[in-house]
């Protein structure tokens, strides 16, 4: 009786992949993928993703996920349970009746927002107010080098504080004389 993990070895090394490409595949972690490769089961926290990720590396070997998964079951003696009734009856279709009679009450909506995932919503909301924000910095009543009225009026102790710093510079530009 061959295990999950050596049939899965075996197909993937007669395809000719690496964990590496299969990896890339599937999107499970490489050290996950040896771990089933190597039945070490333990390792994964919870049965759920056991489950699932041999489902998938299964698929991506075109092998048949069931047999790996029955396979799985008779190694470690984990059966899945069947749904409980509860759960069967909200798996069991409705009576066309029941249906018309649920339409009558709560007609369906099929407008424009019915399509629209939460995400694509938020993501307009921020860019319509990036728009308003940049909108609002392009014609702000600041004064600019275009308008000069709007300035204020510099009083003459500034005027004059200008006029030396001017004078400074203009000095400190002037080559050294008498170094010779």
């Amino acid at each position: 009786m061959m295990t999950p993990g050596t049939m899965l070895r075996e197909a993937r090394e007669s395809k000719g992949l690496t964990l590496a490409d299969v990896a890339a595949i599937t999107r499970i972690p490489k050290t996950m993928l040896g771990h089933l490769e190597h039945d070490r089961f333990e390792e994964y926290e919870a049965e759920v993703f056991v489950r699932g990720h041999l489902r998938n590396y299964a698929r991506e070997l075109r092998l048949d996920p069931e047999a790996i998964l029955q396979s799985y079951e008779r190694m470690t003696g984990k059966v899945m349970a069947p749904p409980k009734v509860e759960e069967r009856k909200r798996m069991t279709l409705r009576p066309r009746a029941v249906d018309q009679e649920l339409n009558k009450r709560a007609p369906h909506s099929s407008g424009p927002m019915q399509s629209i995932r939460p995400s694509h919503l938020v993501a307009g909301v921020l860019v319509l107010c990036g728009i308003v924000v940049m909108a609002s910095f392009l014609t702000s009543s600041r004064a600019t080098a275009k308008d000069p009225a709007s300035f204020p009026v510099a009083s003459e102790s500034v005027w004059e504080i200008e006029q030396d710093v001017e004078q400074t510079r203009w000095l400190l530009e002037q080559p050294a004389q008498g170094t010779n």
